[in-house]
This record gives structure tokens, C-alpha cells and sequence, in this order.
């Protein structure tokens, strides 16, 4: 095995350890929406509106 598919598998096993131990249902509030999720599911969307946000921040500040 090749050092990439090594460095893949560790990082498939250790999202796999971190869903199963966050599969409790959060209820979040925000506005009027109440939305109720695993709280895996929720971390993952906040990363990606995280990640979102500071790809496109940096880019209108340079024009």
C-alpha cells in the first residue's frame, strides 16, 4: 500500500469513529426553524458553511 491510500483509510476510520460515537439528535433553534439532527450531520454542516465562508471572504477583499 502506498503511503496516500494509508493516510486515506486512517481518515475514512476516524470519521467512521466520529459518527458513531455523535449519533445523538440535536435540536437546534435559529429564527423561526427548528431543526433536529444528528449532531455528527450538524458539525459537518457548520464545517462546510465554515469552509463556505472563508473561501469566499478572502476573495472579495482582494478586489
Amino acid at each position: 500500500m502506498n503511503l496516500k491510500t494509508v493516510i486515506g483509510l486512517v481518515l475514512v476510520a476516524l470519521v467512521l469513529v466520529f459518527t458513531i460515537q455523535n449519533r445523538e439528535i440535536v435540536t437546534v433553534e435559529f429564527l423561526l426553524w427548528d431543526l433536529s439532527l444528528p449532531r455528527a450531520v450538524m458539525i459537518f454542516v457548520v464545517f462546510l458553511i465554515g469552509a463556505l465562508a472563508g473561501f469566499l471572504l478572502p476573495r472579495s477583499r482582494r478586489r
